[in-house]
């Protein structure tokens, strides 16, 4: 009886689905590493994000800063008005300082412009403060058909 229970017990085991890998979580990115709180804070009250592609005026897209176990997640996106362009990203703040932090995870744009089918970036991003400016830029501009993003979130 023993037998028969303890093989019963190894092929249940055995037929048992693996775990599902954790959601929205690079592999080895457990928290954001946070240089500045007040930086952090910016982004947390960010006033939306664009695309150039999709608007130059203020129909800014919307993000939302999320954090989980001391991750912090990073989801947004941008509709063009009167057309087809969209902008998306979704993924993790790894990083953060004063004038910048590290994005790991995917930006797509789509029917930005209009003549593009798709854009997607995937892996880790920088984006930027310089100067003066209320925005971080994402600082890999060029990879699609040899024209430059401007990807920006504002705070």
């Amino acid at each position: 009886m023993r037998k028969l229970l303890a093989a019963a017990l190894a092929l249940g085991l055995a037929l048992s689905p693996a775990p599902a890998p954790a959601q929205d979580k690079p592999a080895g990115v457990h928290r954001t590493e946070i240089l500045n709180r007040a930086a952090l804070e910016r982004l947390r009250r960010n006033s939306g994000l664009s695309l150039q592609w999709i608007s130059w005026d203020n129909s800014r897209g919307r993000v939302r800063l999320e954090e989980q176990d001391g991750l912090f997640h990073l989801r947004g996106s941008q509709q063009q008005r009167n057309g087809p362009g969209r902008l998306e990203m979704d993924g993790v703040v790894t990083r953060i300082d004063a004038t910048s932090f590290i994005f790991q995870g995917r930006v797509a744009m789509r029917q930005a412009p209009e003549n593009r089918a798709e854009c997607l970036r995937e892996g880790q991003l920088h984006f930027r403060v310089t100067g003066t400016r209320r925005y971080w830029r994402m600082q890999e501009m060029e990879a699609c058909a040899g024209l430059t993003d401007y990807v920006d979130i504002y705070f």
